[in-house]
């Protein structure tokens, strides 16, 4: 039983999360090119003496290695009656395979060794995967403001960043894992910026180098569509030690482009990050550590803007001007025999004095008239404290069997003066996150053909609000000053992700087959106590006796309003309460002071077999299938309501009056079904089209299934049906702060019926996921060649990629405008504004059917609705006039204004949401990259990126809720998504200078000032992101879902681009011509104005959306260059000291990104941000042994 136990174990995990380790793969044969069977090959590390991996040769001459930590080796051919073979270096990259060019042997004669000096890189002839490897010289040395290694993935091809989240290859971000030595280090509850954070936080001298590997991954790889996988450091055979200090300071920083425009000086930045690392061997050939410690010290403070009483108003005595221009004085206190409630004075005694006013920004005062309240103002910390503790051990205690295990531990601990305003200097939330990784793994060899590698470990990642408020029994809101108790609430999640992979490879003939089995587990705990306290609301309603002009004599109503805010607040005058209240199990029902709490797991499962096959000398197959099984997002407790479904149609089920009740596998009733048959082909075919190793033609396909931000995407749809938290509230009371009037504890039922909740409140919307909700994939296809010239790897390629069922959440309860005759009624409506326009002396707009106007039209439904429609109403005459029929049908409906006339098709609903596998993407592209590795004094990649993605979602919003503009119409979604990005040019380079010892420019009393010079730099070009052009009026589906409608417009081709480009101003950067721009700002004319010279776009008409495609248009190209400045002096042989210079866009260009743009704003066309930020320069030391 035992015998059989351990290769079962072995192969019950796999690597879908990440490939941490490399793959070596050559053949060898003799002089005349026959194959050496047999042959002994093995690996030992720099200055070792013992092999720490040995295989051997097949019947064909084939060898391979597995499960190989990223490294420079000695490899070692040895077989009998030939000279041994020493090939060095040869350099492993993590989660990517090496091909060795063949390995000749000579003849064993007198010479019994020979000593091949390699390193130069050679093209990829073993697979068709695109990846390349982010080496140590470049994260040790490219610039890399504030060490954040993470940006360095930037530099790849088919890698772009515009007005969003980064994206690999125009795939959702979503669609990218990220590991570190092997474990997900993403947040797997909101993965939407996962390419741009990581909770670990990752600093350079934790990193050794980093793959990205951006399609046609083999199919051991899963998890996403792309890889970004991080390798940690580890020690050597020699002892390396480093201490560091770094500052970045505002001091030398460039400004703003838009501060510095408005005049704003630069805010206080101190950063200063300092540490140590240090990594050798405990045995030599056998223990290698590595340890790395790193703190980061960010001081920088933020205005707080706060209002204050005056000395008068503390007393009482509300100061005003009255009709006639007269300041007086009234003890309102007196007047309405109140006295200041104790709790409020115990309040005040935490509120600054009035002689700490500093401004009248805030408050009725001027500086020439102290009334009531005034300005306070001061700067609070906002201050950033970040450690990072890594500790690495590789121990080889055999060829056979090897072991590691590496621990990372970071605190980031964070102001948060943004979380509420109060009194504090030291604000009183904060975040402050430790994050855990371990990461252990066993390399076993159990015969020279067969290698297993079994790892596991766990990421916890938590990310917490906190607060040092002492809350009491109850909180105060409404007060006529800023509120010195801080209301915000603790609040946050706790995500833990937990990996179990293996790989087993196998070497057989011309045969060498990868398998295993892998499992990820996700736990995501997110809670809430927002709401869970009492609040107060002061005021003076309907239940209390307030001020009038019998007390204040010629006061205007704002002064009355304002006094009786005074009153309520000194007297404690209780208006309204509001808490919430949550459950804590299915039968606890609402429970007083209990947190909003979900216990929310997604467990995933794959397994996977590819086979490399040699199928002829230079031509190499990859043949794979990858099973994977994304389990049902739950919540552990069943804590959630769900539609139950109604004869199988979900549909139906959300347009009707259907129940609530709890779902999730504890309840069950699980969420959404299984998703059973995800098989993932994976094919591939390099080609070393002459044998010699330096030209390389390579095609690939594959399958990826991937996490569409299932979490938090069917968190959303579940929350949004109310029920398992109330929120109590009641207005008009007249009960005051020292004795509070009691809050009632909500009934709890559960089912319920959609009806409960709309009676409850009418604009409730509910949440479904499709029952046969299915995971996302991606086809992923590439053709391109490779050529080694001169040490130079240059690449041309075809990268494509469909994907497929994708996630997307929209709202079938689209407002009703036309079978209800409402459109047609509106459009009269419409017609007879006009003309009562026009007639008006005053161009009065009146919708009303006037018998004195000729060609006005009798209304036949606005009479069915309650009052008429209110077509004397301000608000009502604004939306038709502007055309927005659905928005005012929206109105009608939620303020129970419909009468008879129904505009929901579930009138007891107004969103009846669904996530489903609606969307999908194309992606087409040409890349061409040129690089080259370190040589003696440059290194250096370049690339360029044409490409086109286009979609029917956006895909970059947080819980995939995007509805439609008009459910009817779905063909008008698809457009170019947020981050396409038509050109990308990208370079980043190494350069050792050539002055100094060694060199011919040398001056050898000066010779240690000239040594050691090195630049480097990363350069990215890229064209301008798409935006649109809007009216974002509900012209034909309510406003909240019509944000993305945009404007029409009668030009054409030529004519639109002379009207839309980049311009600068002197009032800054546009991308309107000004002559399409109104004298207000708008890019259109008022309501029933006719067009102004040179109007180029107008609003849709009632029932109509907007002519142009949504985000058509590019903004202006982006130009980032930052460059890095390096010293390095030896102090003795073991010894040196290195000096740095770092600057983020060194030439400080501000490159504009342009969003998107709405006619009827005053902003119209203005662009507001930048996409490369200002230039900023850190200044750094190292001391290396």
């Amino acid at each position: 039983m035992k015998k059989r136990f351990v290769p079962l174990f072995m192969l019950a995990a796999s690597s879908l999360a990440a490939q941490v380790t490399g793959r070596i793969s050559g053949s060898v044969t003799d002089a005349s090119g026959a194959a050496v069977p047999g042959a002994d090959v093995s690996l030992s590390l720099a200055g070792g003496r013992a092999a720490i991996l040995k295989t051997s040769t097949t019947a064909q001459g084939l060898f391979n290695f597995s499960g190989v930590r990223a490294e420079n080796y000695t490899l070692t051919v040895e077989a009998k009656g030939f000279v041994t073979y020493n090939l060095r270096p040869v350099k492993v990259d993590p989660a990517r395979e090496t091909p060795v060019p063949a390995i000749k042997l000579d003849i064993a004669s007198v010479t019994t060794t020979i000593d091949v000096t390699g390193g130069a890189q050679n093209v990829q002839t073993a697979n068709a995967e695109i990846s390349n490897t982010v080496t140590n010289e470049q994260v040790r040395l490219l610039p890399v403001v504030d060490r954040y290694v993470l940006d360095l993935i930037q530099t790849q091809a088919g890698v772009s960043n515009g007005r969003g989240p980064t994206v690999i290859n125009g795939l959702r971000t979503t669609y990218s894992n990220v590991s570190l030595d092997g474990i997900n280090i993403q947040d797997n509850f909101l993965r939407e910026n996962g390419l741009d954070y990581v909770p670990n936080l990752l600093q350079i001298d934790q990193i050794a180098e980093v793959t990205v590997s951006t399609s046609n991954t083999n199919a051991a790889a899963g998890g996403g569509a792309s890889q970004v996988n991080f390798v940690s450091r580890s020690g050597t055979n020699e002892f390396h030690g480093s201490a560091l200090y770094y500052n970045r300071n505002n001091a030398v920083a460039a400004g703003d482009w838009f501060d510095n425009k408005d005049g704003i000086k630069k805010a206080f930045l101190n950063l200063n990050t300092f540490g140590g690392s240090l990594g050798g061997p405990v045995k030599k050939d056998k223990l290698l550590f590595y340890v790395n410690y790193e703190a980061i010290r960010r001081r920088e403070n933020a205005s707080q803007d706060t209002t204050i009483l005056t000395e008068d108003a503390r007393k009482g005595i509300y100061t005003y001007r009255d009709t006639q221009n007269a300041v007086r004085k009234v003890n309102i206190l007196g007047a309405m025999g109140v006295r200041v409630d104790p709790v409020i004075q115990q309040l005040l005694t935490q509120v600054p004095g009035a002689d700490r006013i500093n401004n009248f920004r805030s408050g009725d005062s001027l500086p020439n008239l102290l009334r009531n309240t005034a300005g306070y103002s001061f700067a609070a910390n906002s201050n950033r404290t970040r450690d990072h503790a890594t500790g690495k051990l590789d121990y080889n205690h055999s060829p056979k069997h090897v072991f590691a295990g590496s621990f990372f531990w970071n605190r980031d601990k964070v102001d948060r003066p943004d979380a509420g305003v109060d009194y504090a200097v030291v604000p009183k939330v904060f975040n402050d996150d430790i994050s855990k990784l371990l990461s252990v793994s066993w390399r076993w060899t159990p015969a020279a053909t067969l290698t297993n590698e079994l790892r596991g470990g766990f990421n916890l990642a938590p990310g917490v609000f906190e607060t040092t408020e002492k809350f009491g029994s109850f909180l105060i809101s409404g007060t006529a000053f800023t509120n010195p108790v801080n209301d915000f609430r603790r609040q946050g999640r706790y995500t833990n992700t937990y990996v179990l992979q293996d790989n087993a490879s196998y070497s057989r003939g011309k045969h060498n087959v990868q398998f295993g089995f892998h499992a990820q587990f996700v736990h995501a705990s997110p809670f809430d106590e927002d709401g869970i306290t009492p609040v107060y609301g002061l005021g003076v309603g309907t239940g209390q006796d307030g001020l009038t002009t019998q007390e204040m004599p010629g006061a205007r109503a704002a002064d009355i309003a304002g006094a009786n805010g005074l009153l309520a607040t000194l007297g404690g005058l209780i208006d309204a309460y509001s808490q919430t209240y949550n459950v804590t199990t299915r039968t606890s029902g609402f429970v007083n002071g209990a947190s909003n709490r979900r216990r929310f797991a997604y467990n995933n499962y794959a397994g996977y077999a590819q086979d490399t096959w040699k199928a002829a000398r230079g031509v190499s197959v990859n043949l794979g299938v990858r099973y994977d099984y994304y389990g049902r997002v739950d919540e552990r407790d069943g804590l959630a309501l769900l539609p139950v479904v109604k004869n199988n149609n979900p549909i139906a089920t959300l347009l009707s009056d259907s129940t609530l009740d709890f779902a999730g596998k504890a309840a069950g009733r699980p969420f959404y079904g299984k998703d059973l048959n995800n098989f993932a082909p994976n094919g591939g075919l390099a080609w070393d089209v002459f044998g010699n190793g330096k030209t390389a033609l390579r095609a690939g396909y594959s399958i990826n299934f991937v996490d569409d931000n299932a979490i938090a995407t069917i968190m959303n749809s579940a929350s949004t049906n109310r029920g398992l938290s109330a929120d109590v509230t009641r207005e008009g009371l007249s009960c005051r702060v020292s004795a509070p009037c009691k809050i009632p504890v909500p009934k709890f039922q559960v089912p319920r019926k959609f009806s409960d909740n709309f009676a409850e409140d009418r604009t409730s919307a509910f949440g479904l996921p499709d029952p046969g909700l299915r995971t996302p994939y991606v086809q992923q296809f590439s053709l391109g060649i490779q050529q080694e010239i001169k040490g130079l790897i240059v690449e041309a390629r075809y990268v494509g990629n469909h994907a497929t069922k994708q996630l997307r959440a929209f709202d079938y309860n689209q407002i009703v405008i036309s079978e209800n005759g409402f459109l047609a009624d509106f459009k009269r409506a419409k017609n007879n504004g006009d003309l009562a326009r026009r007639v008006s002396a005053a161009g009065v707009f009146d919708p009303r059917f006037n018998t004195n106007i000729p060609g006005s039209q009798r209304l036949t439904v606005f009479p069915l609705l309650e009052l008429g429609g209110l077509l004397t109403n301000s608000t009502v005459r604004n939306l038709i006039d502007q055309n927005q029929v659905g928005q005012l049908a929206y109105i009608y409906q939620v303020n129970e204004l419909n009468g008879d006339v129904d505009f929901f098709r579930n009138q007891f609903a107004n969103g009846t949401n669904m996530v489903t596998n609606f969307s999908n993407s194309t992606y087409n592209s040409l890349q061409v990259e040129v690089r080259r590795r370190m040589g003696k004094a440059l290194q250096f990649q370049g690339n360029y990126t044409f490409s086109k993605v286009l979609s029917d979602a956006a895909g970059d919003a947080q819980l995939r809720f995007e509805p439609f503009l008009d459910i009817n119409n779905a063909k008008i979604e698809r457009a170019r998504a947020p981050f396409d990005l038509r050109h990308a040019i990208k370079g980043n380079a190494v350069y050792l200078l050539p002055i100094g010892k060694g060199t011919r420019i040398n001056y050898r009393p000066l010779e240690r000032l000239l040594t050691g010079w090195s630049t480097s730099g990363i350069l990215i070009w890229q064209s301008g992101t798409p935006f649109s052009i809007l009216s974002g009026r509900g012209t034909l589906n309510r406003g909240s879902r019509s944000g993305v409608n945009t404007a029409i417009t009668n030009l054409v081709g030529a004519q639109l681009d002379a009207v839309v480009g980049f311009r600068m101003t002197g009032d800054g950067p546009t991308m309107i011509d000004a002559k399409a721009i109104r004298t207000d700002g708008r890019g259109v004319a008022g309501d029933g104005q006719a067009p102004f010279a040179g109007q180029a776009f107008f609003n849709p008409g009632a029932g109509e959306l907007g002519s142009l495609q949504r985000r058509l248009f590019s903004g202006p190209w982006a130009f980032s260059w930052d460059m890095g400045l390096q010293k390095s002096t030896r102090i003795t042989e073991r010894q040196s000291l290195e000096i740095r210079a770092e600057a983020s866009n060194l030439p400080n260009h501000p490159a504009f990104l342009a969003g998107d743009s709405n006619i009827n704003s005053t902003k119209f066309g203005v662009i507001g941000s930048t996409f490369s930020g200002r230039r900023q320069i850190q200044f750094g030391a190292y001391y290396r042994f």
